[in-house]
């Protein structure tokens, strides 16, 4: 009487189904149990080599194949063999391409349309610079674009997507941030009223056009399944859980025929963006690449009021490099390193403004609000930052993380105008701690606060000692996990400037003065986070 078999009729079917898919028997019986000779088995009885080979033939199964891996390349799980395996598929799609062009996913009529809206966009009179009209030309199915700010991407990204939609394709659009959504989606409808594409609903968050629809999504990857169309991961390299995001959103290319294009200004090394961008280990290697610095845009004609070296007195060196000349974030004495910054930063998630209803419940989240406030008037600006301790959300008990719920610079104001806007912040908020510098030119309006909310209101002279203990005492916050702030690239770029500088007493710290400031946001952010340092739990805080 023969032995009852171990593995169930259901196990074999998925082992079928993995094998069919394109894993190797060894990664189906470490995942089931079994021996690698057990599924060599399965697969030499069943034949399932010749079912392979015939689906491969199929360009769909072979994408289908190829957005697998890339996913799992995505969430840092390809191995070596893999990564080989991804070449080869995707060099055997380029060749049944070229050998035997495939039928178009969309009606004739969208394509033709689609040409057309391109031809229109590419003439002189639409006005688009080189870079922008080489990209558009792109019908690779994977792009990447390493990119400095402000050059006009996320405008070629509202048109390309109309482009896609007039092709028949619905599109995907994952942007860092909920302003940089809301810009996308005004780009598009921009684009199709210029383009005279019909405008069927334009919102927010969905915008349809051309019978295709136009959605933008958040940055959590648990919400970001479930969609097909073309996939924008828009400044990617500042986005939260890269590689859950792409595992998640990739796979709505599969069923449409769609593209993925990565596009975004450098940050850390070594995050997916970055493992992208450089090809690494040739995992990447079917990704066209695009690569635009602000000295390229602007010598391709791209408007530069004042010229580059206005723009770059603007900005430390280390943040310059990265935001416009394409350089992956370096530190050298700044005492907050890129790295850093980025595992203290959050998805954002910023409050409405005052007397917004959803503000007063986003609030209700967090308890002992401290507003820190940095004063500056002509050479400066004077930053608010609003600080608050997350609550359990079951005992209400508070768990000693501190989160940036909202920062603001004045630029230029009157310090009348100065003085309104601290007292509406405190009219809107629960603030329990007011925290000021009365530092020179902030004298008068700390002491004018102080009278108008003498019970919140905490003057606070900076002297150097001062400035010692607020900004190690960032630090330690900061390198505790204590501390979440926006993962926002300019509060980012304010915080990282402060810099540890020698002099013949010792260390200070300070950051160089820009057109921007002083580092006013770190040190309203300091001064708000004061009561929470490690020392000061236990000691009273010295009022000036």
């Amino acid at each position: 009487m023969a032995r009852p078999s171990k593995w169930s009729e259901a196990d074999r079917r998925h082992a079928y189904e993995r094998y069919i898919a394109g894993d190797n028997a060894a990664e189906i019986a470490r995942d089931l149990g079994a021996s690698a000779a057990t599924v060599r088995n399965w697969v030499r009885k069943g034949d399932w080599n010749t079912e392979r080979a015939r689906l491969r033939q199929s360009p769909e199964h072979l994408e289908a194949e190829i957005a697998r891996l890339s996913a799992k390349a995505g969430e840092g799980e390809l191995t070596y063999a893999q990564t080989v395996q991804l070449s080869m598929l995707q060099k055997t799609l380029d060749k049944m391409r070229k050998a035997k062009p495939q039928p178009k996913p969309r009606p004739i009529v969208a394509q033709a349309m689609r040409e057309d809206l391109l031809a229109k966009a590419l003439s002189d009179d639409y006005g688009l610079l080189p870079y922008q009209k080489e990209f558009l030309q792109d019908e690779s199915r994977y792009r990447v674009v390493l990119k400095a700010r402000q050059i006009g991407f996320t405008y070629l990204i509202g048109l390309s997507a109309v482009l896609g939609m007039a092709a028949g394709r619905d599109q995907v659009i994952v942007s860092a941030s909920e302003d940089q959504a809301k810009l996308v989606m005004g780009n598009i409808l921009h684009h199709a009223e210029r383009l005279e594409v019909p405008i069927e609903e334009g919102k927010d968050r969905e915008v349809r056009v051309a019978g295709a629809r136009a959605t933008a999504l958040s940055t959590n990857w648990r919400t970001a399944q479930g969609y097909t169309g073309d996939v924008w991961f828009d400044e990617f390299a500042w986005a939260p859980r890269p590689d859950r995001l792409w595992g998640a959103v990739t796979p709505a290319i599969t069923r449409v025929g769609g593209r993925i294009t990565v596009c975004s200004t450098p940050f850390t090394p070594g995050s997916l963006f970055w493992k992208i961008a450089e090809n690494h280990k040739g995992q990447w290697e079917h990704f066209s690449r695009h690569k635009i610095t602000i000295h390229d845009a602007v010598a391709q004609g791209m408007p530069m009021p004042g010229g580059i070296e206005e723009l770059r007195l603007n900005f430390d060196a280390a943040t310059w490099a990265l935001f416009y000349e394409c350089q992956w974030a370096e530190d050298g004495s700044n005492l907050l390193p890129w790295s850093l910054l980025e595992t203290i930063g959050s998805p954002e998630d910023p409050l409405e403004e005052p007397g917004a209803g959803k503000s007063r419940t986003r609030v209700d989240r967090f308890g002992r609000l401290a507003l820190g406030v940095d004063v500056g008037r002509v050479n400066d600006r004077t930053a608010l930052v609003l600080v608050g301790e997350e609550c359990d959300p079951v005992t209400g008990a508070f768990t000693g993380k501190l989160r940036v719920l909202r920062w603001h610079e004045l630029a230029g104001q009157t310090f009348a105008a100065q003085r309104a806007e601290i007292a509406n912040w405190v009219a809107s908020y629960p603030i329990e701690r007011v925290a000021i510098d009365r530092t020179g030119l902030g004298m008068q309006l700390a002491e004018e606060l102080a009278g108008d909310f003498p019970s919140l209101v905490e003057p606070r002279a900076f002297t150097a000692a001062l400035k010692e203990r607020l900004a190690l005492g960032v630090l330690r916050l900061a390198e505790s996990h204590h501390l979440a702030i926006p993962r926002d690239p300019d509060f980012m770029a304010r915080l990282h400037s402060v810099e540890r500088q020698a002099t013949n007493t010792g260390i200070r710290f300070d950051a160089p003065r820009d057109s921007r400031g002083h580092a006013d946001a770190f040190w309203a952010l300091a001064l708000a986070c004061e009561r929470s340092f490690p020392e000061t739990r236990r000691a009273a805080v010295e009022v000036w």
